[in-house]
């Protein structure tokens, strides 16, 4: 099933137009199901101080232009808290147009509330929820550290799901790497082998963005799609009523459960 949460946040990684009435579908962090709205009044783009010195120069292009931007967004849903998003303002060249082969490019660095990462959010164990809900905090501006934040909910993961953190040793307790304990956990619950393969992913992007830091928010929303999909195998106990259900409906052939041959008088 498409995750159109992930969908929707990919869009607004690609950044905004100048132009807020053609900005993508925001989610709404408080009701999930809702689109945020800029609020035209609140909305305000400036060029840097640094950034208008620069025009003086003798080489100087619009390409140079830098800035930043703020603005209020709200929900259709009116009892749905405000969200306040700051960013980089900075102007591209497109090669298009005679008069105006430049565009303006908003790139978000901070959503307050932060929006939701998710689908899947109810079905988190708290200690997972917080690690996660940490990096929705920080994704847009550091993405790398965002990432560190999703592994640390895999090892959280792993705690609720009972797996151990340390074996014994000759001297002392080991500490068991993340790789160790996802290995645990699927031997442990081979009907968990997707979620494990999910999670083994999880970690390694969470790695990348500690010791590389090379990633960008498209890598790490791919780390949270993963992990989105892993807690819903692992969690959600619909999907195993939704076949018990269907199973009743193969052995009734389709018939309502009040059906009854025998004639009522």
């Amino acid at each position: 099933m498409a995750n159109l949460l992930i969908k929707d946040l990919r869009e607004i990684a690609k950044g905004f137009p100048d132009n807020p009435d053609d900005w993508p579908h925001i989610p709404c962090p408080t009701c999930t199901r809702g689109a945020l709205l800029p609020v035209r009044d609140s909305f305000e783009m400036e060029e840097s101080v640094t950034s208008k010195s620069l025009r003086d120069h003798e080489v100087w292009e619009p390409e140079w232009i830098q800035g930043g931007f703020h603005c209020m967004l709200t929900c259709r849903k009116k009892t749905c808290d405000h969200v306040r998003v700051i960013g980089e303002m900075t102007v591209r060249w497109t090669g298009q147009g005679d008069t105006t082969p430049y565009e303006t490019h908003l790139a978000p660095t901070m959503f307050y509330p932060a929006l939701p990462l998710l689908e899947s959010r109810e079905l988190c164990p708290p200690e997972v929820g917080e690690r996660v809900d940490a990096a929705a905090k920080i994704l847009w501006l550091d993405p790398n550290a965002a990432a560190n934040r999703i592994r640390a909910a895999v090892e959280a993961l792993m705690d609720d799901r009972g797996v151990i953190r340390m074996k014994p040793g000759r001297t002392k307790p080991v500490r068991l790497s993340l790789d160790n304990r996802i290995a645990i956990f699927e031997t442990a619950l081979p009907q968990q082998a997707d979620a494990a393969e999910l999670l083994l992913a999880v970690k390694w992007i969470g790695n990348v963005g500690t010791h590389e830091d090379v990633l960008l928010i498209p890598d790490v929303l791919e780390g949270v799609e993963f992990m989105d999909d892993a807690l819903s195998l692992i969690y959600d106990t619909n999907r195993d009523d939704i076949k018990k259900r269907a199973s009743e409906v193969t052995a009734r052939q389709g018939r309502p459960d009040t059906f009854s041959i025998n004639v009522p008088f």
